[in-house]
């Protein structure tokens, strides 16, 4: 029987102060590691943030390491990089990758009750000019969507979109100087959103982009993963938005599973409701609470997909087809 015990390591690495675009880190190991397997007490949050350009929605992690060393924040400078790995059971011997992050201002608080802490705030991994790069005035006029991303995000992204939206050509003149104008050019019309993964499967400090949208509904040939084998811990709670003209009501729900790495952004997932129903979903967006004495959880934000039939059937009785 597998007994649920999270432990996480929190590796540190120094960075190159002539680092390039295809090798940020000149240490070949860590010179810091933390181990909560070694009494430690370890607190982690991932949280949305919004970044200067408001179509992308990045995750911050905020990282508190209990009753350390007093040297330690001497020894931890702004700009290191830091890499958070965890293991689910305790039987589990090999570490997985979560995230990675460059160290903001380190800050020190002492309690009356003899405890302290340092809390890090982690900003995620990409690139200060990486939305800034020359795409030397791009034109994706007859590309596929899936090829123009391709295009502008080499190897660094996930799409998680249906076969027709991905394969949809772009018809008209669409031309971009920069990844930013790309994605303001896409966003809506071929593209929903865009958010940078919490981490990524070759533990590298670069980060995915997951590129989505909400065009595909309840179909039947996709496989829904029900959250309930992810140890889902109550009865999504549903909210419910109304559109224009009090016309359209979109539904969502709020759930949360204990912590895993394997249920991304764009993720097909199903629940089963109080009155026995299979609700079928995407996975809109995710944060996470984690603790080697505490909670560890991950917090799903899910859109309905029946929400396509109601904006489909509102088309025909409004005769918009």
């Amino acid at each position: 029987m597998k007994v649920l015990k999270y432990d996480f390591k929190i590796e540190f690495y120094k960075v190159s102060k002539k680092q390039d675009i295809n090798n940020d880190i000149i240490s070949s190991s860590p010179y810091i590691i933390i181990d909560t397997q070694d009494g430690i007490h370890v607190d982690i949050s991932i949280s949305n943030v919004y970044s200067n350009f408001s179509y992308i929605k990045s995750k911050q992690v905020k990282l508190v390491l209990w009753n350390l060393p007093l040297d330690f924040t001497s020894n931890v400078n702004h700009g290191d990089v830091v890499k958070i790995f965890y293991k689910k059971y305790s039987s589990q011997k090999n570490f997985q990758f979560i995230t990675s992050g460059f160290i903001g201002v380190p800050m020190s608080t002492d309690y009356p009750s003899g405890d302290s802490c340092v809390e890090i705030t982690l900003h995620l991994a990409t690139k200060d000019n990486f939305f800034k790069r020359d795409l030397k005035n791009k034109q994706f006029k007859g590309m596929t969507v899936a090829q123009a991303i391709e295009w502008v995000f080499p190897g660094k992204n996930i799409i998680k979109m249906s076969s027709i939206d991905k394969n949809r050509f772009i018809t008209e003149n669409l031309t971009a100087k920069t990844p930013q104008e790309f994605i303001s050019k896409m966003s809506y019309q071929y593209i929903q959103k865009v958010i940078p993964d919490i981490g990524n499967a070759t533990n590298t400090l670069e980060c995915n982009f997951i590129f989505t949208s909400n065009t595909n509904g309840a179909q039947r040939n996709i496989y829904y993963e029900p959250l309930e084998d992810y140890g889902l811990e109550f009865i999504p709670q549903q909210e419910v938005s109304i559109g224009p003209n009090y016309k359209v009501t979109q539904i969502r729900w709020n759930a949360k599973v204990a912590y895993t790495h394997e249920l991304r952004v764009g993720d097909k997932v199903s629940f089963i409701d109080n009155l026995g129903n299979t609700i079928k979903n995407t996975i809109e967006d995710v944060s996470a609470i984690l603790s080697n004495y505490a909670e560890c959880s991950l917090m799903l934000k899910l859109y309905d997909d029946s929400n396509h039939r109601v904006i489909d059937d509102l088309i025909r009785r409004e005769n918009l087809i």
